[in-house]
């Protein structure tokens, strides 16, 4: 086997890694829980170790040189390398625990009604959700999976499309009249308009889809979140422009119906996603699995 006693210091090395990824001494110090002094001393412990320079100290500011980007780009794939190995040696001890980071309307209004059948399928493993719109950072989170929204797969992940994206409007079944199941396009500035403030486009796309480009909408009631925008519909605060997969339930079950018969698919979808290192964790498996066989 070949000897390994020409490594450098390791401590040296996961201090490089930090400060070249942060480009920072001090954010370096901060993720690691030293000094921004002890960052430095290592880096130059590191730099004595290989006899060449790696960065280039600035006023107030750091900046990689030639041989430290070279170093970074060998270095920051073979440390994440050792993590994904401990996790999977890890995983004897902890392979019942699925970490997973939801957009919160996902979250609500289709993972969790959904999860029981989950359960059901795997009741040896437990789900931790956590929910927010920020995207996951794989390399900094102990997330195993995700779901992200947009066009494509993000590239160097692994996972799999589970929906397109296709926007309806819907109301409570109380502001449609009787014999009349739709709201014509150009009845609708006689209605509130509902929508969330992290889709501010959708109702451009809409009349534009209808080919009304000339309406702008007036009365509009503006939510955090889409599931928050889909209570107020359900509560008939007005008409809401919606995401069909997230209230398909509620139109099932009488509590939406669908105010007008134009449905737009626009370009983007969404997608689970996880490191292709942890694609074979029985965890991540089952998941997968699972959500190709439920959408």
């Amino acid at each position: 086997m070949k000897s390994f006693r020409r490594l450098p210091p390791l401590n040296a090395v996961r201090a490089f890694e930090a400060a070249a990824r942060l480009q920072s001494f001090k954010a370096a110090g901060t993720e690691l829980g030293v000094t921004p002094g002890a960052i430095s001393r290592q880096i130059e412990t590191l730099e004595e170790n290989l006899g060449i320079r790696l960065f280039e100290r600035l006023h107030r500011q750091v900046e990689l040189t030639a041989s430290g980007r070279l170093f970074l780009g060998e270095v920051g794939p073979a440390l994440q390398r050792i993590a994904y190995a401990a996790e999977a040696i890890r995983e004897g001890h902890d392979n019942n625990v699925l970490r997973i980071k939801l957009p919160p309307t996902f979250a609500i209004r289709w993972f969790v009604p959904r999860l029981a059948r989950f359960h059901a399928m795997h009741p040896e493993i437990s789900v931790q959700v956590t929910t927010s719109h920020d995207p996951v950072d794989f390399d900094r989170e102990p997330i195993d999976a995700a779901i992200f929204w947009g066009e494509a797969l993000p590239r160097g992940l692994g996972g799999l499309r589970l929906f397109g994206e296709r926007i309806v409007l819907v109301c409570s079944p109380k502001l449609l009249p009787p014999g009349k199941p739709r709201i014509a396009s150009d009845a609708l500035s006689n209605h509130v308009l509902l929508h969330s403030f992290r889709r501010p486009d959708d109702w451009r796309r809409w009349f534009d889809a209808a080919g009304r480009p000339d309406i702008v909408p007036e009365r509009l009631l503006v939510f955090e979140n889409s599931s928050l925008t889909y209570q107020g519909a359900i509560d008939g605060l007005g008409v809401a422009i919606a995401q069909l997969a997230f209230v398909k339930d509620d139109i099932g079950e009488g509590r939406l119906v669908i105010a007008n018969d134009l449905m737009v698919d626009t370009a983007t979808a969404y997608f689970l996603t996880y490191p292709r290192e942890k694609a074979q964790l029985s965890r991540v498996r089952a998941l997968n699995q699972w959500m190709l066989s439920t959408t």
